[in-house]
């Protein structure tokens, strides 16, 4: 990388840095382009140069910061180099929901930022990366669905509602540990995340019924 690309990344990411605080004491409406680019000390016309305006910053921060969380559950799980084991599939997805709420546990703005902002457009374009390579979580994922010889009568449907019930369930807890702890949840969220994906498993008996 040459200095001037460099310095370019730097100021991004101390826009990115000074976004993320604001928006999370402030609020995206109440914080301005002027507040961001004071809190990183560049110039306000420097803001330009990176973002259209404070929402293309927030979409791109909400992509890099959630990126950040699947590429280290990916990692932990060897789905970034589709090498999934002999785990069944429920236990990858398990397994990578576990590394992502010790994340969100350990930094909660991070979690209430993502929560709040996130939209399934934008998980969608969310990358893992494989050395050089990149790739959609979403490629990885149905990737991982192949890998497992099992057919499923709607994956996006499947990944959508588990992405919905851990977020959904797991705010108030991690946040508050309202009404119980995450240890406490954890055993609960994982048997319906089970449950979830064998509901959606298209076994020999249904397509026999379907037939």
């Amino acid at each position: 990388m040459s200095k001037l690309d460099e310095k370019k990344k730097k100021k991004r990411e101390a826009l990115f840095t000074a976004a993320f605080r604001l928006f999370n004491t402030k609020g995206i409406v109440q914080t301005s382009i002027s507040d961001i680019a004071h809190e990183a000390d560049v110039a306000k016309g420097t803001f330009y140069l990176y973002f259209k305006d404070k929402f293309d910053l927030r979409d791109k921060l909400i992509a890099a910061k959630a990126s950040q969380i699947l590429l280290k559950a990916a990692e932990e799980v060897g789905l970034n180099r589709h090498t999934y084991g002999d785990k069944p599939l429920e236990e990858t997805v398990i397994d990578m929901v576990d590394v992502i709420l010790a994340r969100m546990e350990r930094e909660p703005e991070l979690l209430k930022f993502i929560t709040r902002n996130l939209s399934w457009g934008a998980f969608h374009q969310m990358s893992i990366e494989d050395g050089g390579d990149k790739s959609t979580f979403i490629e990885s994922y149905n990737a991982l669905i192949a890998a497992s010889g099992r057919k499923f009568d709607n994956p996006d449907l499947m990944l959508f509602m588990i992405v919905e019930l851990v977020g959904g369930c797991c705010y108030q807890v991690i946040l508050n540990q309202m009404p119980v702890s995450l240890d406490v949840l954890k055993p609960s969220l994982y048997r319906v995340i089970r449950d979830i994906i064998s509901e959606h498993e298209i076994t020999d008996a249904g397509s026999d019924i379907e037939g």
